[in-house]
């Protein structure tokens, strides 16, 4: 199976690490394709593919906004259980900080790159 480095589509893509306290060094990349997880947001997990990256566009983004404190928590949490290798916002996208912030238990594992363009 070919993998790519996390750290290695860092630098091609000039991504920002959001998150850097979590080491991204050991992550493997096996899959090609991406997800934009519009519909694990939604509370859908069926057929979810967890080694994709994630990446959080406008829509995604937009959606996030308008959920409620628990309720966006809560599905920002399962999404992470999943142990995907990383989530990007694109655009420059403003993260909250409840989200980058991490709690004392571990479902936050997750990686949060930033492409700021």
């Amino acid at each position: 199976m070919y993998t790519v480095e996390l750290t290695k589509l860092v630098e091609k893509m000039k991504l920002v690490n959001l998150t850097p306290e979590i080491d991204i060094t050991p992550i493997l990349l096996s899959q090609p394709e991406v997800n934009r997880p519009a519909l694990q947001l939604a509370g859908f997990f069926d057929y979810f593919n967890y080694d994709r990256v994630q990446i959080i566009g406008n829509v995604e983004h937009a959606y996030m906004e308008k959920m409620e404190g628990d309720h966006g928590i809560g599905i920002m949490r399962k999404l992470m259980s999943h142990k995907i290798p990383c989530i990007i916002f694109c655009r420059n996208l403003p993260v909250r900080e409840s989200v980058l912030r991490k709690p004392s238990s571990d479902f936050f594992f997750s990686r949060f790159l930033s492409l700021p363009i």
